[in-house]
Order: C-alpha cells, then structure tokens, then sequence
C-alpha cells in the first residue's frame, strides 16, 4: 500500500512537471475542456432558472387558477352558445371545490373622450371578483362592483388613462368617457399589468375598460361568455376540480363542451417539458465537452511520440507498464480536473450575466456542478486511456533508440 501511494504521488508530481514544461499545450487542453464543462453548467443552470421563473409566473396568481371556455365547434353556429351566464354566475354557489368564481364578456370598440377618439380596445364585461382574480392594481378610485347593475361606470387600463393625461386631463376619476358611443362614468384607473403569456388567459388590461357585466350584456346584447375564471379550494386535485365544473354545467346544458385549464395541470405539464428541455440543453452543452476530451487525447497522443526517449529512460530504470500507465493517466486528469474547475467557475460567470440581462433570478443547480466536475474526471479517465496504454505498450530498446 505505502508503495503504491509513494508511485502515485511521484506520478503526480511527474506529471504536473511534464505539464509545466509543455504549457500552451496544456492551456489549449484545458481550454478545451473549460469551455466544454462551462457549456454543461450553463445550459443546465438556464433550463432550471426558466422552469422557476414559468412557475414563480403561475404562482403569483395562484397555483389554484381554473379557465373555464367553451370549446370552440364547427358544428354549432354562434346563436346556440351553451356556456350561460346565469349558469356561469351561479358556479362558486353550486361547485364546493370552487371558492371563487369570475365571468368575462368580451367585445372590441372605440374610445372617446370630449369628442377625441383616445384608443380603441377590448370592452370587459365583468364581475367584482375579476380583479381579485386577475389581481389588477388601482392607481386611483375603485373596481366597478357587482352592485353596479346595469350603472354605466367603468374602471379604464393604464393606455387609456395616458391617452386623457395627453388630452390634458389629469383628474381622472370622475370623468365620463364614450365607449362606443355611450357615455361611462370613469370610477378608477388601473396600474400597469404586465401581461404573461404562460398564462391561461390573456387579461389586455392596460388597453381595456371595465364595465359592468349586466350593463355589457344589456347594452351589447352579447350574453355569449368569453372566460370565467375561478379559484379551487386549497388541497383539491385538479383531476377532482374539473370533473365537478363539467358536471356542473352539463347538469344544465347536457351537451356542452367545454375546455377547463388549470394552473396545476399546466405547471405539471411544464415541468416534464422543463425537464426534457434541460436534458436537451445539457445534451448540447455535453457535445463541446466531448470536443475538448477529444482534444485532450490528442494532445497525449503527441505528448506520447514526443517523449519516447523518456519513456525508454523510465523503463529501463525499474519502472513498470502500469507505472508509465498511471503517469500518463494522471497528466489526462490534471488537465480535465483543472479545465473543469475552471469551467464551474466560467458556467457561474455566464449564468449570472444571463440573469442580469433578462431579470431573471440567479441561481446554480447544484446537479449541474456535480455532473460537471463528475463529466471532466470521467473525460480524463476516458481520452487518457488510449495515450496511457500506448505509452505503456511500448519497448523500452526501441524508445531509447529515438532521436
């Protein structure tokens, strides 16, 4: 045992000699090697930091979030929708897993202020609790309420507001606007709302106006409804919560179709996409790094030729084939071990300045420096085995022979 730790450590110390002495050949090994390592850590580390963002985007409305539409059918015209909205109004009453529920008539007009056309948008017949739900943010004012039935007041997005402050009125609250040629009270103003895409519904806050859901149906006579949006119950599968929303409606409609989307359902979903989205990335990553083994067996290749005279001294001074074989392995592993630190470090580097750039929150998986330093001992051992085995293959006479 004494022996063999005495071999190792002389092989060690041989071998970083033998890399000092050849340093660009070692740097553009170990350069190799950095990059392909850093390529590993990088790819890893965004895959994870994009499924958390997704997630982080899902649960600032909630992880308990269900969509509820009726399916779009070629076969039924538009006059015989099924989805009603006394049926949708009743839900949060008649579905025990659901807490809250919100409704959504849409339609599209023109805005108008003082006789000055200020934008056009989506007009949102809503309940109270769609802001809740949506968690939209007044800058002044309030929410219409449900006990605005059939009140022409209207709660504006942020475009809106800018386009009056451009009119020259700063006062909003209070004013009327004309939404498609009828005269709303203005009772609040919406902050900006960032709209996400993940998401399953699509809000346009800033670009809307929010008008009473029985003045909506009323005036435009749409009853036809766009979305409802709803809160489960805390603990409630979302397998669970989506059987008791169809048999719900289709105790009153028989034949309707509808499509129930839930936040959870979709996270889930997410994550297995995530996972083989990160596995993809790391594939890729994994391509420079066996680019950079390939490099490095190269470079022991040509360290084998070029000390054949070494090689024979060695051996004909006692040392055995696994001695040289050891040496040569442990040059392999230096370089790997050395460029894969070094790439750890470059992989944090570049992670960082991505986050930065996109404002995404920083963090490093920890799987993907595990099986970056694992990935750069593993090359060491794999492109050093050829090289090494050659250096031990070969006779001590023939290698003192050469010039």
């Amino acid at each position: 045992m004494s022996r063999g730790l005495s071999v190792f450590g002389a092989s060690i110390r041989e071998a970083g000699d033998s890399l000092r002495k050849a340093k660009l050949r070692t740097a553009l090994g170990v350069i190799g090697i950095m990059i392909g390592i850093s390529s590993v850590i990088t790819m890893i580390s965004l895959g994870k930091i994009a499924k958390n963002q997704a997630i982080n985007e899902f649960e600032a409305l909630g992880t308990d979030m269900v969509v509820i539409r009726e399916s779009f059918n070629l076969a039924r015209s538009s006059n015989t929708r099924l989805l009603k909205l006394e049926d949708a109004l009743m839900l949060q009453h008649q579905v025990a897993e659901i807490s809250r529920a919100a409704t959504r008539i849409l339609n599209h007009g023109d805005f108008q202020y003082s006789g000055r056309k200020i934008g056009n948008g989506d007009i949102q017949g809503i309940t109270e609790s769609f802001a809740d739900l949506g968690q939209f943010v007044l800058a002044s004012g309030r929410f219409v309420s449900d006990l605005d039935v059939e009140r022409y007041y209207a709660a504006i997005g942020s475009d809106i507001a800018d386009s009056m402050r451009e009119a020259g009125v700063f006062d909003i609250v209070g004013e009327n606007i004309e939404i498609s040629g009828i005269v709303f009270t203005i009772v609040g103003v919406l902050d900006r709302l960032e709209e996400s895409y993940r998401l399953p519904v699509s809000f346009n806050a800033n670009n809307s106006v929010f008008i009473p859901i029985t003045t909506s149906a009323r005036l435009f006579g749409n009853l036809e409804i766009d979305t409802v949006i709803a809160r489960a119950d805390d603990g409630m599968h979302h397998e669970t919560v989506t059987e008791s929303i169809e048999t719900y409606f289709r105790g009153r409609s028989p034949n309707i179709s509808l499509d129930i989307i839930t936040a959870k359902e979709l996270i889930a979903q997410m994550e297995a996409q995530a996972e083989i989205y990160t596995l993809l990335l790391a594939s890729i990553g994994s391509i420079s790094l066996i680019v950079g083994g390939i490099g490095i067996m190269n470079i022991m290749l040509v360290s084998v030729v070029e000390r054949r005279r070494e090689i024979g001294i060695r051996r004909a001074l006692g040392a055995r084939r696994r001695d040289i074989q050891v040496q040569f392995l442990v040059e392999s592993i230096l370089q790997t071990v050395t460029g894969g630190a070094m790439g750890v470090l470059l992989g944090m580097a570049v992670t960082y300045a991505i986050c930065r750039f996109t404002g995404w929150d920083f963090s490093i998986s920890m799987i993907s420096i595990i099986s970056g330093v694992g990935s750069a001992i593993m090359m060491g051992l794999v492109f050093g085995i050829q090289p090494a085995n050659q250096a031990a293959r070969l006779d001590p006479i023939i290698a003192l022979q050469t010039e």
